[in-house]
């Protein structure tokens, strides 16, 4: 007995009955049917709107099997030969019986879930088509949940903050359509949530308003709130919404949870540059000297902006920095980067000669210390980025530069605009950055090794006339 219900059963730790059965078999099932129904009564006691669908739903499914495999053949007293058979004979007196016990009540929904398994089982035995129980199918945020459990220990999958922006496609969804079935979810839905995102304040998640809402802000209110703008959200985040939305329901339907055209598809916009595509944009000469005249107030900040500038690597890359991760192979200092979101990530970064307090910074320290431990982790990875890219996002901003094509990422755009300007072979700029390889590269390069070509590379990135500071 759970503890909290404890006291109305005058403080009983064990509940006992004696089975009605009379082989070991039928004694197996019966207890089984027991103890299912005690704990469903438990969940629906703990749980404030009554037994959930997930319980019931369990609760449905083992007393169909019970009475597939003959659980409440036990209780027939003497064969009726004018019934179908022994085995709807059985079922209908169990049903008999259920509704005898409730008398003029209204069943519980836990002894309606019985009276569907019961009905089902004796449909499915005598050759009839039985069709899901509406009542019973779990509802989109159900399925929702199911989904990302099993997407999360896929083999090879990284600990990444996508995780986030699934649950919050789905959070949002599950605000528009309400606690219902995922099958039950029609193209004018859909549609309907496609024009309200394009109408969505593109900031409404950041707000306090509706930051950290448990639960989340229900969607009138969201509309009511941040909705009806001329301009939402970019069509880039809506195609990410209906892509995820979408691949939800193809993975609902191989597990026959909805059937038919898949209402999530055919609302992606494609995306031109310079109409409704924005990409990041490298930082012009003048602009890189405001950003260091003066530096940013914390130095930690300031570090990772100059790493950026002489690495190419990615905000998170850098600031998840570990002091272990700073090597030397081959007379080359560099960082050795184990931990990426593709193979091509993964990679080795030789120091620019403008880096080298780094390689002094970590020496006699823990391999595992982070060299900026000051940025929080943050999402399922507990990655730092999300913290560092805020604080840079506030000193940018302080600055006047609001644009979203001018942010962190632009750094790395000045390293790769750089070295294409110094005609590095683009092959070996995309193994220097981590992107994907577009041909072949050798191996080595006469008696250089791959490692030393890379410290040549990028030993050419320089800045010429940007006042930078010197970290110790």
């Amino acid at each position: 007995m759970p503890q909290a219900l404890r006291a109305a059963h005058g403080g009983k730790e064990h509940l006992y009955r004696t089975l009605a059965a009379t082989d070991k078999r039928a004694a197996k099932l019966e207890a089984t049917a027991w103890e299912v129904s005690l704990k469903t009564a438990w969940a629906a006691r703990s749980s404030p709107s009554g037994a959930p669908q997930a319980t019931l739903r369990h609760l449905y499914a083992t007393y169909r099997t019970l009475a597939r495999e003959g659980a409440f053949a036990a209780h027939l007293p003497s064969p009726d030969p004018l019934a179908f058979d022994s085995f709807t004979e059985s079922i209908d007196l169990t049903l008999d019986l259920m509704a005898d016990e409730a008398e003029e009540r209204d069943f519980t929904p836990e002894e309606q879930a019985k009276v569907w398994a019961l009905n089902d089982a004796k449909a499915e035995h005598m050759g009839q088509r039985v069709k899901p129980r509406k009542e019973l199918q779990a509802t989109f945020k159900e399925l929702a949940a199911e989904h990302l459990r099993l997407w999360k220990i896929e083999p090879g999958r990284r600990e990444t903050n996508t995780e986030q922006q699934k649950v919050a496609t789905f959070d949002l969804f599950a605000s528009f359509f309400g606690e219902r079935p995922l099958r039950d979810v029609t193209r004018a839905d859909a549609s309907t949530f496609a024009d309200a995102l394009r109408q969505l304040d593109s900031n409404w998640a950041r707000t306090g308003k509706a930051k950290g809402e448990t639960p989340a802000m229900p969607w009138k209110e969201l509309q009511r709130t941040f909705g009806g703008r001329d301009k939402g959200l970019s069509d880039a985040t809506v195609n990410r919404h209906m892509a995820t939305l979408s691949a939800l329901w193809k993975w609902a339907e191989a597990r026959e949870h909805c059937t038919g055209r898949n209402p999530f598809e055919g609302h992606r916009r494609s995306l031109k540059v310079g109409k409704n595509k924005n990409p990041y944009v490298a930082w012009e000469p003048e602009e890189l000297e405001r950003l260091f005249s003066p530096p940013p107030a914390r130095a930690d900040l300031t570090e990772v902006m100059i790493v950026a500038l002489f690495t190419g690597m990615r905000l998170d890359e850098i600031v998840s920095l570990t002091c272990g991760q700073i090597r030397k192979e081959e007379g080359v200092t560099f960082i050795d980067i184990t931990a990426a979101k593709t193979d091509n990530g993964i990679r080795k970064v030789p120091l620019h000669p403008r880096l080298a307090w780094l390689a002094k910074r970590v020496q006699g320290k823990a391999a595992d210390a982070r060299i900026w431990p000051k940025f929080t982790g943050e999402g399922p990875g507990n990655k730092p980025g999300g913290d560092a890219g805020k604080e840079f996002s506030r000193f940018k901003i302080a600055l006047g530069y609001t644009s979203r094509t001018k942010a962190f990422h632009s750094f790395r755009k000045n390293v790769v605009g750089y070295l294409e300007r110094a005609r590095v072979p683009e092959n070996e700029v995309a193994q220097l950055v981590g992107h994907a390889k577009q041909g072949f590269t050798f191996g080595t390069y006469g008696s250089q090794s791959l490692l030393q070509r890379r410290a040549e590379i990028v030993a050419l990135i320089e800045y010429p006339g940007l006042n930078l500071p010197t970290p110790e």
